[in-house]
Parts: C-alpha cells; sequence; structure tokens
C-alpha cells in the first residue's frame, strides 16, 4: 500500500539531503538554549527516561520500553506483535486509555475518545526524553484525563540536532516487516526533520493482521536567537484485523483462534500544528500554538449472529498558550506558570445496533481549561524546593439526533477542577525525601457518552474525579540509585465500560495504593544491572461490590535487567518481567479464579561499526504460554492469547 510513496520519499530526502551538502558553510548555526519549556511536578515520583535508554532498546515499541520502569505495564490485545497496545500506570487497568494522557512537549495527542493515544505511531528517531508523571499529579500541568498519569515525550530542540539520513528495517516472527526513512536538515535559519514508517504483520493469531503507514514532517525557522515558528504535519493510515478474545478452554488447545475471522477496522487521521516559542532577556518563556486534527474511523463486527458496523468522525482544535515566569523575591527563586487549554471537538456517529436500528448522533463539545502553577525554591532552608498550582474545567456538550429532525437529545455543562502541591528537600548531597498531595479529574469521553452495540443510545455520566497522596525517598551515588514511594489514590465516579448492560456507568468509590522499589547498580565498569518492582492493592469502597479488588490489576509486578558493554562495538543484554494474578472483569461475584500469573525473559545483542547498526534479540526466550485479560462471558471465561517466543533482526544505517 504505502511501497511506491516510501520508495519517492526516499529519493526526495536523499535527493534533499545531497543538494544542501554545498551550502553547508553558509548555514546559520545559532548557540542559544532551548526556549521548550520542561514540564515536571515537584514532589511526585517522576520517571525520566533519557535518550541513550531509548537508542539502546530502538528495536521495542515505544510501549514496551515504558513498561521496563516501575508501575507502568504493557497490554497487547490484538496482534501479539505490540501494535495497538496499552499502557497502563499503577492501579489503572482496562479503563489506562481513558485515564492517561499522551504529550508531545507538553502538547496532548490524547483526543476526547476512549482510543488513547497509539504509542506505535510516533517515531523514536527523534525522542529526546520521555517524562512519566505517575498518578493524578500531572492534571494541573495538562489537565483532563491525567488520573492515571502523564506520558510527555520530548524531542530533540533542533536547535542542537546535526544533520543527519537514517534508514532502519526490521523483521521480526510472524512476517513482521518495519522500515524507516528519516531525515534531518538545517537550511540556514530553517531545519526540518522528517519521518515515514511502515509496518505490516500477520499477527500471531489468525485475523490479526496488521498494516500501518505513517508520514511526520516537522518544520522550525529561527527569527532571531530568541525565537523561532514552528509547523508540523502528521498522518496515519491503519488497517486492523480484530481476532477478538476465546475461551480460556481453546486458550490451551488452539490459543492462535479467533472467534471472529471477518472483523475489522480502518482508521485515518491527520492532524497539523503550528505555532510559536519566545524567550526573552530576562528568561520569560512564552509559547503559543494551534492543532487541528481529522479522524475517520470505520468498523465492522459481529456479536450474536448480527453484523454491527459503525462509521466515526472526529474533528479537533486545540489551542494552547503557555507563559513562564522566572524571578527572585525575598531570598526565593519563583518560577510561575499560566497558560490555558480550549478543546473544541465534533464527534458524528452512524452505525446501527445489534438490532439493526440506524442511529447517527453528533456531539458538539467545547473545554476550557486555564491553569496556573509557582514552584518555589526557598534560599533560607537550603535544599528544599515546592510547588503550588491548580487548573480549572468548563464542560459543554451538545447531543443532537440527526435522524430526527437534528433534535437535541442532551445537553451538559460542568465545571471541575485540579489542584496540587508538592515539596522534595535534598537533606545529604544525593538523598532527598519527596511528597505531594493532589486532586485530578477526567470527563466522560465522546463514546463514552454516545454507546455503540446493542444498547446504542446517549448516556449523562457525571465527571470522574480523584484525590491522591504520594511521597518518597531517592538516593543516588556514583555506582548506585534507589527510590521508595508510597501513593494512595481515592477514586470517585469512575467511568467504565459494563458489559452485562452494554453501556458505560459510574462505578463506585475505589482505592489504589501500592509502594514502589528502585534499585540500579553498576556492578563494574561494563556491567549494570536495574530492577524496579510494585505492590498494588486496588479494591471497591462502597456499594454492593464493597471490598472486591479492581480488575486486571496485578498485586505484584517486577522488572529486572543485565547489560554488559562487551567493547566499544558490542553490547548485550538480558531482561525479566513478572507479571503477578489479576482479577478477571465483570465478575463481580467472584465466580472465576484469577488469571495466572506469568513470566517473560528477553535477550538482546547490538553491534555498531561506523555508520552500521544490528540489533538480534529473542523476545520471551523460554516461550513462555501466557494470555492477558481474563474477562467473564455468557459461555466462560474469555482471554488474548500472548505470542510465545519470537525473533527479530534490525539494520539501522545512518549517515
Amino acid at each position: 500500500m504505502f511501497t511506491r510513496a516510501f520508495s519517492l520519499s526516499f529519493l526526495l530526502i536523499f535527493f534533499l539531503n545531497s543538494a544542501s551538502l554545498s551550502s553547508e558553510k553558509e548555514l546559520l548555526r545559532i548557540t542559544i538554549h532551548p526556549t521548550i519549556i520542561n514540564n515536571n511536578v515537584v514532589g511526585s515520583s517522576t520517571t525520566i527516561i533519557n535518550n541513550n535508554m531509548i537508542k539502546k532498546n530502538s528495536h521495542l515499541p515505544l510501549g514496551k520500553i515504558l513498561s521496563k520502569f516501575s508501575g507502568i505495564n504493557f497490554e497487547n490485545l490484538y496482534s501479539g506483535v505490540d501494535v495497538k497496545s496499552s499502557v497502563r500506570i499503577r492501579g489503572f487497568g482496562e479503563q489506562a486509555t481513558r485515564n492517561i494522557l499522551v504529550l508531545i512537549n507538553g502538547i496532548r495527542i490524547s483526543d476526547m475518545t476512549i482510543a488513547g493515544a497509539n504509542l506505535s505511531r510516533i517515531p523514536t528517531e527523534n525522542i529526546n526524553k520521555i517524562e512519566v508523571i505517575k498518578g493524578g499529579a500531572g492534571s494541573v500541568l495538562f489537565g483532563d484525563g491525567a488520573v492515571g498519569g502523564a506520558i510527555n515525550i520530548i524531542t530533540k530542540d533542533p536547535i542542537y540536532i546535526e544533520d543527519n539520513f537514517k534508514v532502519k528495517t526490521s523483521l521480526k516472527s510472524f512476517n513482521t516487516r518495519k522500515q524507516v526513512i528519516s531525515s534531518t536538515k538545517r537550511l540556514n535559519d530553517i531545519v526540518y526533520d522528517f519521518a515515514i514508517t511502515d509496518l505490516e504483520t500477520d499477527g500471531y493469531r489468525n485475523n490479526s493482521e496488521y498494516d500501518q503507514s505513517s508520514l511526520n514532517f516537522n518544520l522550525t525557522k529561527f527569527n532571531d536567537i530568541n525565537s523561532r515558528l514552528f509547523a508540523e504535519l502528521k498522518h496515519t493510515d491503519e488497517q486492523t484485523r480484530l481476532p477478538g478474545s476465546i475461551l480460556l478452554t481453546d486458550f490451551y488447545t488452539t490459543p492462535k483462534k479467533t472467534r471472529f475471522p471477518e472483523d475489522f477496522g480502518t482508521e485515518k487521521i491527520t492532524s497539523i500544528k503550528f505555532g510559536n516559542e519566545v524567550k526573552f532577556i530576562n528568561k520569560n518563556k512564552f509559547s503559543s500554538n494551534i492543532r487541528l486534527e481529522k479522524k475517520d474511523q470505520h468498523s465492522s463486527l459481529l456479536s450474536s449472529g448480527i453484523r454491527y458496523k459503525s462509521d466515526t468522525s472526529l474533528n479537533t482544535v486545540h489551542i494552547n498558550s503557555k507563559y513562564m515566569n522566572n524571578r527572585l523575591s525575598n531570598n526565593q527563586e519563583i518560577k510561575s506558570k499560566i497558560g490555558i487549554d480550549i478543546y473544541n471537538s465534533n464527534y458524528k456517529v452512524d452505525a446501527n445496533n445489534w438490532a439493526y436500528v440506524q442511529y447517527i448522533n453528533k456531539a458538539d463539545q467545547l473545554i476550557i481549561e486555564p491553569s496556573f502553577m509557582f514552584n518555589i525554591k526557598d534560599k533560607h532552608i537550603k535544599g528544599l524546593n515546592y510547588e503550588i498550582g491548580a487548573r480549572s474545567h468548563h464542560y459543554d456538550i451538545d447531543v443532537h439526533n440527526l435522524l430526527s429532525s437534528k433534535t437535541k437529545i442532551l445537553s451538559n455543562k460542568e465545571d471541575n477542577f485540579a489542584w496540587s502541591t508538592g515539596a522534595d528537600y535534598n537533606f545529604k548531597k544525593g538523598k532527598k525525601i519527596f511528597g505531594h498531595v493532589s486532586r485530578s479529574y477526567r470527563s466522560p469521553r465522546l463514546d463514552e457518552i454516545i454507546s455503540v452495540g446493542p444498547s446504542a443510545g446517549v448516556n449523562p455520566l457525571k465527571h470522574q474525579f480523584s484525590h491522591e497522596v504520594e511521597f518518597g525517598i531517592e538516593s543516588i551515588f556514583s555506582d548506585k540509585r534507589y527510590k521508595i514511594s508510597a501513593f494512595r489514590s481515592l477514586l470517585k465516579n469512575q467511568i467504565f465500560y459494563n458489559p452485562t448492560s452494554f453501556a458505560n456507568e459510574n462505578y463506585d468509590p475505589s482505592i489504589h495504593q501500592g509502594i514502589e522499589l528502585e534499585y540500579d547498580k553498576k556492578i563494574s565498569k561494563e556491567l549494570q544491572f536495574s530492577s524496579n518492582s510494585t505492590f498494588i492493592n486496588s479494591y471497591v469502597t462502597k456499594g454492593t461490590f464493597k471490598g472486591n479488588e479492581t480488575p486486571y490489576i496485578p498485586r505484584i509486578r517486577a522488572n529486572a535487567s543485565l547489560e554488559y558493554q562487551i567493547n566499544k562495538s558490542a553490547n548485550a543484554s538480558i531482561a525479566y518481567k513478572y507479571f503477578g494474578k489479576t482479577r478477571s472483569g465483570n465478575d463481580d461475584n467472584y465466580t472465576l479464579v484469577k488469571s495466572k500469573s506469568y513470566q517473560v525473559s528477553d535477550v538482546k545483542l547490538s553491534y555498531k561499526v561506523k555508520n552500521f547498526k544490528i540489533n538480534t534479540f529473542i523476545n520471551n526466550i523460554l516461550d513462555e504460554n501466557y494470555y492477558t485479560n481474563l474477562i467473564k462471558g455468557g459461555a466462560g471465561a474469555y482471554v488474548y492469547p500472548q505470542a510465545g517466543r519470537t525473533f527479530g533482526l534490525e539494520l539501522e544505517a545512518e549517515f
């Protein structure tokens, strides 16, 4: 599908790179610090994944890189080859995509639907670092939907990007093929970066084929040493076969089976973004941008012998502006952030329910979120840093039935807010204690309000919110690091899909609490050990099912890895993952046993010579037979089988 465009793009990029070599001496070289506003939350257990870690794991999908760290899970429901997967943080299971924000440079790419951001669409070639803010601490910074956490992907600043041209191809089990062509070039005061990705796989199971083509183009223009303009274009085209879940009894005999050999979905997303960033003489910073996105989806699903079809379209306008001020006052260094986010979304569903009755509904949604945050370094108490912030949320939605003379069938306005306060104290060189308390929220997603399926209709849902507290200690030495953090979150009005009523509902209050442990040790100059573990207790606190565990959340989860630098060119590593038993979904009466625990080990060998790099790897080397997402259904327990031992080879050339 994408081969011809891919080839033409390859030639075009090569020509641009070659043609510009003659003007190398004329290029403007600007040497200033980046103006991008960093996003972090004082007192929270933020995980920073640096560029070196991303490079070392370039053969892995982005979600699997994230899952190497404490409190983060990576779940696959489709092909078994790490596409169309979800990242889950702390005490969030199947609802994770609805409660976790994904952002690029502080600008959300998660839209106002339950789908969440597909991490496989994001090229890793130009990522500088990733900030993972766990829990609701990121709500003040990022707004609606960060109840479970926020993943902020920060790209390399164009000022520091060197000219390069990169080609990467990988081959994996199940006829999985991925090609990436990327280029970065500086032309006087203009910098562009360009990436084309083509991903195809037959998948581990029957009817699990997946085809993705994507384009990412970024352009930055420096007006002077302190200001820049930028523009961005992204396009993704996906075709996904949907194997669905299978009976647990079938998992042990025919794990590749599908119950729905004709189910499929397609998706096309196009977005453009443009804006500016300015750094003033007094180190104050301002950024503003507008993002336009259009998403079209089509799906065809079979249930109870009836084929269900739907076409949805989502048009979104997102305006974001931020101002950062730095000043000294009464021996205090004060950093303030003031911003506003405005979202205008138009969502249309044209579908038939499972009784073959057509319905066409349209939702118009407006969200306005002003925010502020103050970060204070107290000069009177050396090592003390504290922060306070708040965000207001105005929500306005109207839903119309387009088959009934545009009759308004739902109108709702609601105001909410988030707040956060936290501090950390460096009481000794390399040692600090930290803590924060916060309130976060999320509004109902558009496709939670407009239901699809047997009970197609409109659901008036309450806003979900959470109160959270966290504290911990971290020590960093020359050869080792450890970190301990404890958290407790109280959720109210959690929105979930009830498979019994086939509708979205507000859940009874629940508690998510646990402890995270991290330990890294440099055993020798060549050998590095890393480990982390998470212990979670998540349960319902009120209502009919008081005391019941939250589904899909393991009580124990652990990671460990060894990395050995063989020589300047070669590197080897082994990674281990343990995932504990979980309670099944839709099993409020505890009629099913928990899902079985599993453990997976991966090995990798990398070799680099000059401009070429080779990665060879084996995932699930012990061929563990396991599944995810145990679900109670009418005929028994259903599961999503995962792939056994898989092999892969990745070749990369950079010029």
